[in-house]
């Protein structure tokens, strides 16, 4: 069994196994999640609900969802990378998991992993490596 590494972002994640030399990676899958990066506006259907009424007071109030749009696909996107590394975990064809991911959607990652996945955690890191290249990925991550 290999050691996976996913570099990933709320609308990003590329699942990397671990090959050859140290430091050598092969990509194994490459998600996008383009809803990730469109406007709040765009992913609602409706505007936040109202109250018609006179003005302010009474009849005046607006009621927002408690999460917004983007956080619901960012929450979704995490959901679908987890599941991929939790299939990968209990088919057997992962050794060990790296995860790489910008700061708030790594704590988002992170609470989607089954518990054998979360036993197999290698280390963390909260940075966004999405749009390096192959070599400086190869570069950083040894590093």
């Amino acid at each position: 069994m290999k050691n996976w590494v996913v570099v990933a972002n709320a609308s990003r994640a590329r699942l990397l196994e671990s090959v050859g030399p140290p430091g050598g990676f092969r990509q194994v899958v490459d998600m996008v999640h383009p809803q990730s990066r469109q406007k709040g506006t765009e992913l609602a259907r409706d505007r936040p609900g109202r109250i018609e009424g006179t003005g302010h007071g009474l009849g005046s109030a607006k009621y927002l969802p408690k999460t917004d749009a983007r956080e619901r696909e960012h929450e979704r996107f995490a959901q679908e990378v987890a599941q991929a590394l939790n299939e990968g975990v209990s088919d057997g064809r992962c050794g060990g998991i790296v995860l790489v991911a910008s700061n708030p959607f790594l704590g988002q990652l992170r609470a989607h992993l089954g518990t054998q996945a979360e036993k197999l955690l290698l280390r963390t890191l909260a940075h966004d490596y999405t749009a390096l290249t192959e070599a400086e990925l190869t570069a950083r991550l040894s590093a």
